[in-house]
C-alpha cells in the first residue's frame, strides 16, 4: 500500500499508540488533530461527546476513528495525513506530555520517524528508477530517429 494515500497498517497501529501519548488531555488530542487540517465538522462528534460525558470519551479510541475517517478519504485527505506525520515527526517538546509518557512518548515519535524514513526511501529508489527508464525510452527514442 502507498504511503502517500493510505496509512498501512504497521504506521496506523504505532499512530494510535504515538498521538494520545503526545496530547496531555482530551481537548489537546482534538486540537492537534485540528491543527492539522481535520475539519471542524469531522471533530464535532468528538467535541460533543468531550463535553457531554468525558468519560465516554477516550484517547485511543478516538485517535483511531479519526485515523481510519481519514484512511477512507482517500487521495483527498492526503494533505492532512501528511500534515499528521509532519506535526508527529517534527515533536520535540515532550515537556507538554505526561511525565510518565514522556520516555513512552520519544520512543514512538522515534519509531515514526524511522518508519516514514523508510518508506519515504524507498519511495525516492522507485522515482528514480521510473526516472532513469523514461531517460531510457525518450534516448532509444532518438536513436531510432
Amino acid at each position: 500500500m502507498d504511503i502517500s494515500f493510505h496509512y498501512p497498517p504497521e504506521l496506523l497501529q504505532l499512530l494510535v499508540d504515538t498521538l494520545p501519548k503526545l496530547c496531555k488531555s482530551k481537548t489537546d488530542l482534538l486540537l492537534f488533530f485540528r491543527s492539522a487540517g481535520i475539519s471542524k465538522t469531522v471533530l464535532a462528534p468528538y467535541q460533543q461527546l468531550l463535553q457531554t460525558d468525558k468519560t465516554k470519551f477516550n484517547k485511543y479510541p478516538v485517535t483511531r476513528e479519526l485515523l481510519a475517517k481519514l484512511n477512507k478519504q482517500g487521495e483527498s485527505g492526503l494533505r492532512v495525513r501528511r500534515e499528521l506525520l509532519k506535526r508527529i515527526v517534527e515533536f520535540d517538546d515532550f515537556s507538554v506530555c505526561w511525565e510518565n509518557d514522556r520516555t513512552a512518548a520519544r520512543g514512538l515519535v522515534a519509531q515514526v520517524r524511522e518508519l516514514v524514513n523508510v518508506k519515504d526511501s524507498f519511495t525516492r529508489m522507485r522515482v528514480e528508477k521510473d526516472e532513469e527508464k523514461r531517460r531510457r525510452v525518450e534516448e532509444q527514442e532518438v536513436v531510432e530517429q
